[in-house]
């Protein structure tokens, strides 16, 4: 399919917005899979910057095909930069569920902005680009399933010790 200029600086803008996403995942994911003291969410952490990682190369690719230079930034401000930067605050103080919900905000957040994504014009007319966002967009879901299920598992593991303290 060919494009014309103004759809292919449209679309260039829709990945490099995509791509500032992954790049605050990647950060964010980063400093949670170095600074957290529990083997689990070290191990979690660590899986999801590398999916973050693949999907920023994979834009990035998209991005440079298309004649146009990748950002190489993140976020400057909105919901996804500072659910980071609660991030950063809740594994300085190690709160467990102040992470999670940290990450559990931000990939909310990440979905909501692949969906605005996915319903665009220039993306939806674009096959094999809108192939490769739902992809993203499956495993980027899955990933906040994962978050949620351990966040759930969290806070039934701190009612029981409440309960238990009682006692």
């Amino acid at each position: 399919m060919e494009l014309n200029q103004d759809t292919i600086e449209k679309v260039v803008d829709i990945l490099n917005g995509l791509l500032h996403i992954n790049n605050d995942r990647i950060a964010g994911y980063h400093l949670a899979a170095q600074e957290i003291k529990d083997e689990d969410l070290q191990i979690v952490f660590s899986t999801m910057l590398n999916e973050s990682v693949n999907f920023a190369e994979n834009l990035a690719d998209y991005i440079r095909d298309m004649g146009a230079e990748p950002t190489t930034k993140g976020t400057i401000g909105g919901n996804i930069h500072q659910a980071w930067l609660n991030l950063k605050a809740a594994i300085m103080g190690n709160d467990r569920a102040a992470i999670l919900a940290s990450c559990e905000f931000g990939d909310s957040s990440a979905l909501q902005t692949y969906d605005e994504a996915l319903a665009t014009e220039e993306i939806y007319n674009n096959e094999e680009l809108r192939g490769v966002l739902q992809r993203q967009r499956e495993n980027l879901e899955n990933s906040l399933k994962i978050i949620q299920s351990i966040s759930t598992s969290t806070q039934y593991n701190k009612a029981e010790q409440e309960t238990l303290k009682i006692q």
